[in-house]
């Protein structure tokens, strides 16, 4: 047999719960680590959120190092209530043009999130999808 499954099958997808707040530091709304240890390469992320922000803000979504402010994944993206609240969103990862390249997560790396101002009330989730590149 030359072929065989190298994982848990449940490896490969995770579903971050976000929740708004006051703050618009870098990687102010946190951080996930990188869980497998290994190189890996997000291939589709999408968002759902229950509610927005009860005030005007953008997040940015992305992989950094701790505190770092990434935003790969989602840039700039309007998280009022107006805009997102019971609505799921493709973030694009992977782009369009197959001559880019996608989004890696290095070990030790974060994707991080970050409002460009307060995000209190911001309800939702992240659900990544990736490969494991070594």
């Amino acid at each position: 047999m030359t072929v065989a499954i190298e994982q848990d099958e449940l490896r490969g997808m995770l579903c971050i719960d976000i929740t708004g707040v006051a703050s618009a530091a870098n990687a102010g709304i946190g951080q996930i680590l990188n869980p497998e240890g290994v190189r890996l390469g997000i291939t589709r992320t999408y968002a759902y959120f229950v509610t927005g922000s009860t005030g005007a803000a953008n997040l940015g979504v992305g992989v950094a190092a701790s505190g770092g402010a990434g935003s790969d994944i989602l840039s700039a993206f309007d998280v009022i209530q107006a805009t997102v609240g019971g609505k799921l969103f493709y973030c694009q990862a992977v782009p369009v043009n197959e001559t880019e390249d996608a989004v890696i997560w290095e070990i030790g790396e974060y994707i991080t999130f970050t409002g460009s101002a307060t995000t209190v009330g911001l309800v939702g989730k992240l659900f990544v999808e990736y490969i494991r590149l070594t």
